[in-house]
């Protein structure tokens, strides 16, 4: 895609993630955590590449993983995702343990501002009504809490932490 395309939303085509946009879903993963995290190629990467590969291809025909794409010209230029995972129960809405994490929302560096990423949220989000999701987590980069408030996403009243083992 070159530098003069034009990012108008009637251009642009969002369709829910197949089977064959595996490829894909990778390798803008990829692309996302590398620049999040100024992360360079190296072998870890091709190690990651597999694995993201076998993921999603287990992942999207059980509905476990659920991707939306945006589309310009034949060039998809944003993704999203959201996996469906069950936990133990709680009160609250939780009573059946299911929930959706939002991930891989990333809209290459030229179509950014052009609403792409609220879009896909949105379409990720009536997939979860669809499923009878009743809560939606997510990791907010800088970038996307604006998008994420607006949506109706808050802070979470406990911290949540993590270590590494």
């Amino acid at each position: 895609m070159d530098k003069k395309t034009s990012f108008e939303k009637t251009k642009i085509r969002y369709r829910r993630a197949t089977i064959n946009d595996v490829g894909t879903l990778v390798n803008f993963r990829i692309r996302f955590l590398n620049e999040l995290g100024n992360h360079p190629e190296n072998e870890e990467t091709e190690i990651l590449r597999n694995s993201l590969k076998q993921y999603f291809s287990e992942s999207i025909p059980s509905n476990c993983f659920v991707g939306w794409l945006a589309e310009c010209e034949g060039k998809i230029v944003g993704t999203s995702g959201m996996v469906v995972w069950q936990m133990p129960g709680r009160y609250g809405g939780l009573e059946e343990g299911r929930l959706g994490y939002i991930l891989n929302m990333y809209t290459v560096p030229e179509a950014r501002g052009k609403g792409i990423c609220t879009r896909l949220l949105d379409e990720l989000m009536k997939e979860a009504r669809k499923l009878g999701l009743k809560y939606l987590q997510l990791h907010a980069s800088e970038d996307g809490i604006g998008i994420y408030k607006k949506a109706g996403f808050t802070c979470p009243k406990q911290t949540e932490m993590t270590t590494r083992l």
